[in-house]
């Protein structure tokens, strides 16, 4: 697992280190440095073939980045640029120097062996552009069906679902109807069993209540049909099946983060941009806590987020003692508008769910708000 992610001349990190837990929370002001923390490791990622590599690939499957200088640290003080991961007490080390016109930067230094962000193939990268309502959506290919691989933008979430909709999704993660809804009646249909397409028909309550899915991959095609329906308390009650273009935008476009947490096998990374994108606050924190369920069950998680409500899930998730405390790592991004460089702070989430200290614009804006209606 990953303890430390280490920085230099990368992009908005020109000597920066972090810290890194089961769950990790990326939070801060836009262009203060928190995707960088997400692209270093993506890029490392695409950059190996197997286990081998000659250089830092900046444009691949998973990340788009440009070239070389591109990627430079605008106050950078030299051209080379250095990625050091510590996982599981090993420390890994890249440095490559950076030609501006280049689009793979040749390694000048590399690991004989790698860590496991490379070499597993449990690994899922869902950037906030992920997929919107279709009415088909693609099959994967063998190689990322082998992998788990929901796509980086999730493209391959329907057909996922389709090939594994009936695999009994971990205890732990699974969504508990007695903590949730009081109408079991409801819950008892739309959740019959611990499969994973009613697992994530679960989830979705948070979202939008009596909404189910279906995933169907069309024969003789490359695509798929993903479709909602509703059920209703009646007995017998159901709508029928409606396009993803005709229900919720956010039920698409959380889909892939749902799947992606339920099934991922203990041991796997998932990196994830703003989860909150489209959903109302309870669904938000509602996704907090399945992060919290998850990285508590063995799979790290390192997310980006903007949401008060998506931190406040896992605020309640430690609370509640679903997840203990040193298994969550808050990192809040700033960027100091004279010299260009980024830093962090690292607030502690308490077994209460308060925090060790509340850094100024770290999810403050309510308050702040709030205050000058009052004034």
């Amino acid at each position: 697992m990953l303890e430390h992610i280490h920085l230099r001349n990368f992009k908005a990190a020109r000597n920066i280190g972090v810290r890194v837990a089961p769950l990790t929370v990326l939070a801060g002001l836009n262009g203060s440095g928190k995707s960088t923390i997400l692209q270093s490791l993506s890029v490392l990622r695409q950059s190996y073939n197997g286990t081998k590599a000659t250089g830092l690939c900046l444009g691949g499957s998973l990340v788009q980045l440009g070239q070389g200088g591109d990627v430079r640290s605008e106050a950078a003080e030299d051209d080379v640029i250095a990625i050091i991961l510590k996982e599981s007490g090993l420390e890994y080390r890249w440095g490559c120097k950076c030609l501006a016109d280049a689009n793979q930067l040749s390694f000048d230094e590399q690991p004989d062996s790698v860590p496991a962000l490379i070499s597993s193939t449990h690994f899922q990268y869902l950037q906030a552009d992920r997929i919107i309502p279709h009415t088909l959506y693609p099959q994967a290919s063998q190689q990322a069906r082998d992998h788990g691989f929901l796509g980086a933008h999730g493209e391959y979430t329907a057909d996922f679902l389709a090939l594994n909709e009936d695999v009994e999704v971990a205890q732990q993660r699974r969504y508990n109807r007695d903590q949730r809804s009081p109408d079991a009646t409801l819950l008892a249909k739309v959740v019959p069993t611990a499969k994973l397409l009613d697992q994530v028909a679960g989830w979705l309550q948070e979202l939008s209540p009596g909404a189910r899915l279906r995933a169907v991959r069309v024969k003789g095609t490359d695509e798929v049909i993903l479709q909602f329906n509703y059920v209703g308390r009646a007995r017998g009650m159901e709508t029928g099946a409606y396009r993803p273009t005709n229900v919720g935008f956010g039920l698409t476009y959380s889909l892939p983060i749902i799947v992606a947490c339920l099934a991922a096998p203990r041991g796997a990374l998932l990196l994830i941009e703003n989860p909150e994108a489209h959903l109302h606050p309870q669904g938000q924190a509602a996704l907090g806590e399945l992060l919290a369920f998850c990285a508590a069950d063995g799979v790290q998680i390192i997310v980006e987020t903007h949401s008060d409500h998506v931190l406040n899930g896992i605020r309640l998730s430690v609370k509640r003692k679903y997840i203990v405390p040193d298994k969550v790592q808050l990192q809040y991004f700033t960027r100091d508008v004279t010299t260009g460089d980024c830093s962090v702070e690292s607030p502690a989430i308490l077994p209460d769910g308060q925090l060790s200290n509340w850094p100024t614009g770290f999810f403050d804006q309510w308050e702040r708000s709030l205050d000058a209606l009052l004034e």
